[in-house]
């Protein structure tokens, strides 16, 4: 063990802190593993360099780093989720939201400005993902019709239920997580509606930009679907699958120039070989007999290449309607998927579903080649093509999200009647203070399964455990800055360039920092490591710590400049077809709205 003076700890963490937060930033590995590397190195590092007090205890030992696991925060937003997980798994919404298409059905515009004005609500209530996660198809559905495309619609989704979760204390996990550290930190409650009414004036007024200016082009661009890009959007052409027949000419032949011969004039989407699914380009790929195509073809092309007996529809000549009905849609793989981190061949993805992946897409990137072996993540749409009862089927998968919605009645009124009783039971225990939140968001999580809304996998599925991990993690970074001094060191770093300033000045500073600072880190992370220099700042401006924490929470809920700064953003991503920038045009004057608002109102509820 070595041993180091005071200020030499307060650089080293500044530097550890800085460096888990570029290394977050890296979007090629996995939350869980970032975690797990930040996590390992604080546990060796303060073993070998222990911080030790007066007593020679060393205040930054195992269990000390650990203690997260146990907090009651990450309890609380763990339960949350399974709650909301059972809301979506039941469709407890969806005849409320039939009955909004039935009363306005020549107005999709409307429908569509209540059902943000629902999730606006909502999102105060129900962690914001099983809400976004509730409403995509739901938004595809009701555009059907209309002369526009989702991804107009979906980064307002995600903004709106970023909005919303400002208003409560379970409004959002990073709420949570301030309030806790609060409690840690000062000793002070934050109760469920101590910040609602303030939350509410910037909740509405981004609301309101968002409705407005969605519709401007300058702002958010309309992008084509994964389906058109794919398939060139040709009207005449459609998705099918043909075999290699025994004795066909074509078995033995490669590609000449990209294409293969007999074939020229047919768009070849996938080569389909048992378990194997092969994409262009198709460089030195041989034919074999019962290989599968999937293409994009005009039935006159078909039509011809039946008539040489060189390939056959993968339909008998009796099952018509089959080949008829055979259809192409995208779905998004969601958080508590099983799919994630396993890759399309190692699931058996066409046994297990009864349809074929043609293509990815993963954020703004559309994948074809060696598509078969990326793991999967949560996000990410896939381009299936299956008959109409398979995509129906898939409506009932929590695996994957369909981006379409079905208005048929619900299928067990009786589950998801219960599945809403016990969370509106859960919200009003908490906030009436009949009991703490976490004793009774695990009490909802028992009588989920109590009443069999969810099974045990289904529960256990529900708990992310990247943010199960992050959040650890992120306590872990928190309670390293607040013992080695280094909290104290950046308010009193703060204070000194704002010297003179007045408390709301200083108050807005440290928004806007942690504003941008959140953009480009997890918000929990951003959450756990600002609380200690915001309690800090407060008690040298002899403010309320609770006005502080406010602020945190208020900064931390403004998501909106990239994709990485809040998994509703990331989960629009694929199904909106957005590029990064859409976020910045989109996001950067809402960012800003949100500043103006957050300065003219809060020192209207808070003595500053």
């Amino acid at each position: 063990m070595f041993i180091l003076s005071n200020e030499i700890f307060i650089y080293i963490s500044l530097i550890i802190v800085l460096m888990s937060m570029i290394f977050y930033a890296f979007d090629d590995l996995s939350m869980v593993f970032k975690s797990i590397v930040i996590l390992t190195f604080l546990l060796i590092f303060f073993s070998l360099f222990p911080f030790k007090n007066e007593f020679g205890e060393n205040l930054l030992n195992p269990q000390a780093l650990l203690n997260g696991f146990s907090n009651t925060s990450l309890i609380t937003v763990l339960s949350l989720l399974i709650l909301g997980q059972g809301v979506v798994q039941t469709r407890a919404l969806d005849n409320v939201l039939s009955s909004l298409l039935r009363v306005f059905p020549n107005n999709p515009n409307l429908v569509i400005t209540l059902c943000l004005l629902l999730v606006l609500i909502l999102s105060a209530f129900i962690n914001n993902t099983p809400v976004v996660i509730i409403f995509i198809p739901i938004l595809q559905r009701i555009i059907k019709n209309m002369n526009s495309s989702l991804g107009r619609f979906l980064m307002p989704l995600s903004y709106v239920a970023i909005l919303g979760g400002m208003t409560t204390l379970i409004g959002s996990s990073t709420n949570l997580l301030v309030s806790d550290s609060l409690k840690k930190y000062s000793n002070i409650d934050l109760s469920f509606f101590d910040f609602t009414l303030a939350g509410s004036i910037i909740s509405l007024s981004g609301f309101l930009y968002v409705i407005v200016f969605s519709r401007f082009k300058l702002f958010l661009t309309d992008r084509s679907p994964v389906s058109n890009e794919l398939l060139d959007n040709q009207d005449n052409n459609f998705i099918t699958q043909i075999v290699i027949n025994q004795n066909s000419e074509l078995i033995g032949k490669s590609t000449l120039e990209g294409k293969f011969p007999g074939l020229e004039k047919i768009k070849i989407l996938m080569i389909q070989r048992g378990e194997h699914a092969e994409h262009g380009p198709f460089e030195g790929f041989i034919l074999e007999e019962g290989d599968i195509l999937v293409v994009s073809i005009s039935r006159e092309q078909l039509t011809e290449v039946v008539g040489k007996n060189i390939v056959s529809i993968k339909y008998s000549q009796e099952d018509k309607e089959s080949f008829k009905n055979q259809l192409i849609t995208e779905a998004m793989v969601t958080p508590s998927s099983s799919l994630v981190g396993n890759t399309i061949e190692n699931v058996s993805f066409r046994y297990r579903y009864n349809c074929l992946v043609i293509g990815l897409q993963r954020k703004s990137k559309i994948i074809t080649k060696k598509m078969g072996e990326l793991p999967l993540e949560p996000g990410d749409t896939l381009l299936i093509q299956g008959d109409e009862e398979v995509i129906k089927n898939l409506r009932t998968q929590s695996d994957l999200l369909p981006m379409e919605w079905a208005t048929s009645e619900i299928h067990n009124k009786e589950i998801a009647n219960k599945s809403l009783m016990i969370f509106l039971s859960v919200v009003t225990l908490g906030a009436l203070e009949f009991l703490p939140l976490v004793v009774a968001s695990l009490l909802g999580v028992v009588c989920i399964l109590f009443f069999k809304v969810l099974n045990i996998r289904q529960v256990i599925r529900s708990i992310d455990n990247s943010l199960l991990l992050l959040i650890v993690t992120s306590l872990a970074l928190g309670q390293v800055i607040q013992v080695t001094g280094t909290a104290n060191f950046l308010s009193d770093l703060l204070l000194h360039l704002l010297q003179g300033s007045s408390p709301m000045i200083i108050i807005l500073c440290f928004y806007m920092l942690v504003s941008i600072t959140t953009n480009f880190i997890s918000n929990n992370a951003c959450a756990v490591l600002f609380a200690p220099i915001a309690i800090d700042i407060a008690e040298k401006l002899s403010v309320d710590p609770k006005t502080l924490a406010i602020s945190l929470i208020f900064a931390v809920n403004t998501s909106f400049l990239t994709p990485l700064a809040y998994q509703t953003n990331l989960l629009v991503m694929g199904p909106g077809h957005y590029k990064f920038i859409d976020y910045v045009k989109f996001g950067l004057p809402l960012t800003i709205l949100c500043w103006f608002i957050f300065f003219l109102t809060f020192p209207l509820f808070y003595n500053v």
